[in-house]
């Protein structure tokens, strides 16, 4: 398997944090990393987000890589980020980041493991609903988003995430943080990947 040689990679000096000993991408640490970079932007951040933000670019430099050249590893990256989030805002990053990114850039190739995780896991078509790409995904791949959010359990309203025009109901805050306690999307799409 190919795997991404970011620019820290290959200027930073610290190796490969992204990688296992065995060379393997850790796509649990990367995700955990990409997660915890987004909390350095909420309002309720607690520290010097500026410093800890710099301690954790090296997971933005490596996601911007693999979510540029590398869509084969986009959706097991992404995963393991949803299965880092803790909060419904970690959740919403990773919806308006990793997964909106990937889905305009490489829907075509990754819509179909996207529906299959999504009927596979109520947690991840909790964030698949949250994305925003009408007006910038493949309109095919849109209708197939949509298709696959259906009209429950979804993160918002908003209109601007994936609908067919029928009416959705959301999550209560309880609801959300049972689902983030309750499912592990990496178990729910573990035949997938």
């Amino acid at each position: 398997m190919s795997l991404p040689e970011c620019f820290h990679c290959k200027y930073g000096g610290d190796g490969h944090p992204c990688r296992l000993s065995s060379g393997t991408l850790d796509f649990a640490t990367l995700g955990a990393t990409i997660v915890a970079h987004g909390r350095t932007f909420a309002d309720d951040f607690t520290g010097d987000a500026e410093a800890t933000r710099a301690d954790l670019e090296w997971a933005i430099d490596c996601e911007f890589e693999i979510t540029e050249d590398y869509p084969h590893l986009l959706l097991p990256l992404t995963v393991a980020a949803i299965d880092a989030c803790e909060h419904q805002k970690d959740l919403a990053f990773v919806a308006a980041g990793l997964l909106e990114n990937s889905v305009v850039k490489h829907g075509p190739v990754l819509i179909g493991k996207i529906e299959s995780v999504a009927s596979a896991s109520a947690k991840f078509r909790f964030v698949l609903s949250a994305i925003w790409g009408e007006r910038n995904a493949d309109p095919e791949v849109w209708k197939r988003v949509c298709k696959a959010v259906g009209h429950s359990g979804l993160m918002d309203t908003e209109g601007r995430g994936p609908s067919d025009g029928q009416p959705v109901s959301v999550l209560s805050d309880a609801e959300i943080l049972a689902l983030i306690k309750r499912e592990s999307v990496a178990e729910a799409a573990a035949s997938l990947f």
